[in-house]
């Protein structure tokens, strides 16, 4: 992976479920949709928790083996802004974003992109995904990689939920996830 020729850019704002800070990576193709740095967005990390936007890009520099990581801006993404905000607030179903993972095995992406295809106010198991995901023996280990998901709500593993119907952990925090489960179950 080389990460240092990528032009990534990092921002945060305030939601109903406290700060969102975010990493995107634009394509360069000029301004679109209301970036300010222009091009396509590309979600690379969407976190509520400020120590998990610092420990990623730490985990980033351990990655590169590099002193400078990569070019790290401060640029915002009106568009994906507005979509999280419109998920939020219950006028959009699913954040239609596309995602640029600059880490995570390729396990983990496997179950990351299963999860996507969850539809908006259901909710699966840990070990129905896992047999979604073609590993049905593995639900410990989804719940795992569920856990290293970079992009929270666009990956939405808040729809993960134990076997006995509890909602089981979540790296937003219990009370968001709660939120996140009872704004689909609204909005359905």
């Amino acid at each position: 992976m080389n990460l240092e020729n990528l032009k990534i850019y990092k921002a945060n704002f305030q939601s109903v479920i406290g700060t969102i800070y975010y990493l995107w990576v634009g394509s360069g193709r000029g301004k679109e949709a209301g970036n300010e740095a222009g091009g396509q967005v590309k979600l690379s990390l969407l976190v509520n928790r400020k120590d998990l936007f610092e420990n990623y890009i730490e985990k980033l520099k351990e990655i590169s083996c590099k002193e400078i990581l990569f070019s790290l801006h401060e640029k915002k993404s009106a568009e994906a802004e507005k979509y999280i905000l419109d998920y939020l607030s219950g006028k959009v179903k699913n954040i239609s974003l596309d995602t640029y993972f600059l880490s995570g095995t390729d396990f983990e992406k496997k179950v990351w992109n299963t999860a996507v295809l969850i539809p908006y106010g259901k909710t699966l198991s840990y070990r129905e995904l896992a047999e979604k995901t073609g590993f049905p023996l593995a639900w410990r280990a989804v719940g795992t990689a569920l856990g290293h998901n970079p992009v929270m709500l666009v990956v939405p593993c808040h729809r993960i939920i134990k076997s006995d119907g509890s909602i089981g952990n979540f790296g937003g925090g219990e009370k968001v996830k709660e939120f996140l489960l009872n704004l689909e179950a609204l909005n359905r």
